[in-house]
């Protein structure tokens, strides 16, 4: 390896000890942690700015695509609606067959990939997919949940598959146009977490207006780069009933950077605010699930382990330890669901 006196490593590695917050260090009782859990959300909405291009009294009006999918255990209907002002999102709605009662509604977050379908199991052209283009790490979620009888919505996340900008809409589906999506926003003071998180907390307000779904059992499931938005999103809406994140709970010091990410994982000021245990932190004696798999390179599993214990000692501090979930799977940056699955379905 090539050396430099002038290489800023140093630098870089002093910043992370110097400015990293750590909000929890001092708490001891449930009321101090619901106190800094308070101001880590607080701050999470100073940061995230999503007051910037949301719309608190907007009615989201969903708007029918095509013909709906028929499946043995659910139907697939694809719509589009406005989010905010200027951006058409493409979501997809599974509704499970032979339910009685009202479902439990879950927002499907995807990951990096080809977009949403990678969680739909369905081609470009809307229909039954046989195959799958490229490792499916995570594991057609949305369709797994269904099969379970939840009723799922899963947007287009910004920046993927048919939301890419228009002239990366001829580039392979699998490059995305995070990077400059994630550059422009920043003089805005936004980032692609926020519009992602916008689109996730819009999702999970129209499975609240849904007759058929229970509003008060609303939960969010993504895997990495949407693992990162359900966290956060979860963070900012207290009234997320379920969480599960996958392949995203570490440190950012062991995986964001400590190697090349996309540039829509990184987020100005959120190492004042504290860590990505934190966040999830944040959420107790709220439910959360954790996915971590063993042979993940790009979030390492000892320091997934250490963020675990950082997450279980506020739980505990809540006397919620049964609302943490943590299952350490044999695999690598994927889904697991071997836990998570039945559990949104309870």
């Amino acid at each position: 390896m090539k050396k430099s006196p002038y290489s800023p490593d140093e630098f870089m590695t002093g910043l992370y000890d110097k400015i990293k917050a750590d909000p929890y260090k001092d708490v001891n009782d449930a009321d101090e942690v619901l106190k800094v859990s308070r101001g880590i959300k607080e701050k999470a909405k100073q940061i995230f700015q999503i007051d910037k291009i949301s719309h608190p009294d907007k009615t989201y009006l969903l708007t029918k695509v095509g013909q709906p999918l028929d499946y043995p255990d659910y139907t697939l209907q694809k719509y589009s609606v406005e989010i905010t002002n200027g951006f058409l999102s493409a979501v997809y709605i599974l509704e499970p067959k032979n339910i009685s009662g009202k479902t439990k509604g879950v927002v499907a977050l995807c990951g990096h990939g080809y977009g949403v379908r990678q969680i739909l199991n369905i081609s470009k052209s809307g229909r039954k997919k046989r195959f799958n283009y490229i490792d499916n790490y995570q594991k057609n979620f949305a369709v797994e949940l269904a099969k379970r009888g939840c009723t799922v919505i899963a947007p287009e996340l910004f920046g993927f598959g048919e939301a890419r900008l228009s002239h990366d809409l001829r580039k392979p589906f699998y490059l995305s146009s995070c990077d400059e999506l994630s550059h422009h926003l920043l003089p805005y003071g936004l980032t692609t977490a926020s519009v992602r998180i916008l689109q996730a907390l819009v999702c999970a307000n129209i499975l609240r207006e849904k007759e058929t779904v229970d509003s008060d059992k609303i939960s969010l499931m993504g895997i990495s780069g949407g693992g990162l938005t359900a966290l956060y999103a979860s963070v900012l809406d207290d009234n997320i009933h379920k969480t599960v994140v996958s392949g995203y709970i570490n440190t950012f010091k062991d995986s964001i950077f400590s190697r090349w990410h996309c540039p829509d994982n990184y987020i100005p000021h959120i190492l004042e605010i504290g860590e990505i245990y934190d966040f999830a932190s944040a959420l107790a004696p709220r439910k959360l699930l954790i996915e971590s798999g063993e042979k993940d390179r790009l979030f390492p599993i000892s320091a997934s382990k250490f963020a675990h214990e950082k997450i279980k000692r506020i739980y505990t501090l809540m006397g919620a330890e049964d609302n943490l979930i943590i299952d350490i799977f044999d695999g690598k940056h994927s889904v697991s669901g071997r836990k998570s699955f039945a559990w949104l379905a309870e």
